[in-house]
């Protein structure tokens, strides 16, 4: 064999010993992250007519149960909470999610202050690269950093995309493990949060400033006029958290809040602020500063079902 055929042979050969690897990580990881599968599937890929759609961060996703919004008000919701979200994902998903479905007649948006802290950034860009076929992933992966034309070529190479995060998940899935923990459930994009308890307020934070900048609030500028022209009706919320915890990481909390109210204010869109509810103050319906419990949110999808009520028109 000549040397230029044994180099091709031993290139092809690691070619296809990485396509197998990735192969076999992608059943793993797969196997660990079904129910997330499932829900990037049903809002990036199919063409379901939901008449009310929340956008938000974990915030969203582990706090506002469809079950009870539905029976509440009567629609057919669902929740498109992203773990670690800002306002860039929050215009990605929804610009997404109109790519196939018919628009909502209703959305809400919850807005944390850390939906304002980054721009251009994905807090977990590998969870798209499977849905590539909805133009409108594709056309963000390729403009923040993340060429889907190599992966399609040569898939093998997503391998290099993966964190030790994404590695444990593989380990985790072909132990038959979920992300789901056990006993809790995901439903029509909710995901249940345990009945785990806060038990301790947490140590002091850091603090920190979140500037402004005019990029961020084009973000939110690009929901309002995506929304405007596709009639949907806009709500902004902030969730519960535990005693506003996570303001007081924040030295310009109020300028930000101001800067929601006042955008809130000249379109006319209800702003439910929800941190100063009584169950803010109950340690056994949060897991976490930020994140109520299978308990809390259900308590808290009752008081938002009944907020939204009241501006909700048949």
């Amino acid at each position: 064999m000549k040397p230029i055929q044994r180099i091709i042979a031993v290139i092809v050969l690691a070619a296809i010993l990485c396509q197998l690897s990735f192969v076999l990580m992608k059943y793993g990881i797969d196997k660990y992250e079904a129910t997330r599968k499932d829900k990037l599937s049903e809002l990036l890929l199919k063409s379901t007519n939901y008449d009310l759609l929340f956008i938000g961060s974990s915030r969203t996703h582990l706090t506002v149960n469809p079950r009870i919004i539905d029976s509440v008000c009567g629609v057919n919701s669902y929740n498109a909470g992203i773990e670690g979200g800002n306002l860039f994902e929050f215009n990605m998903m929804l610009q997404a999610y109109l790519e196939n479905h018919p628009a909502p007649k209703w959305m809400v948006l919850t807005l944390d202050l850390h939906s304002f802290v980054s721009d251009y950034n994905f807090f977990e860009h590998i969870q798209y690269f499977s849905f590539t076929k909805n133009k409108v992933i594709h056309q963000y992966l390729n403009r923040n950093g993340h060429p889907t034309l190599q992966l399609k070529l040569f898939p093998f190479l997503e391998l290099t995309e993966y964190d030790d995060n994404t590695k444990g998940y593989f380990i985790k899935g072909l132990l038959g493990q979920s992300r789901i923990p056990a006993g809790d459930f995901q439903y029509k994009g909710y995901l249940s949060n345990t009945q785990q308890q806060i038990v301790a307020a947490g140590s002091p934070v850091k603090l920190q400033k979140i500037e402004m900048s005019e990029s961020r609030k084009k973000f939110l500028a690009d929901i309002l006029t995506t929304c405007k022209k596709n009639n949907i009706n806009l709500v902004f919320t902030y969730a519960p958290e535990y005693k506003q915890l996570l303001q007081a990481a924040y030295t310009n909390r109020s300028e930000v809040f101001e800067y929601i109210n006042t955008v809130a204010a000249e379109s006319n869109i209800p702003f439910f602020r929800d941190d100063s509810l009584s169950i803010c103050n109950d340690p056994t319906l949060f897991v976490n500063a930020g994140h109520l419990n299978r308990k809390g949110a259900d308590l808290y999808s009752i008081i938002l079902a009944g907020q939204l009520k009241k501006v909700i028109k048949p």
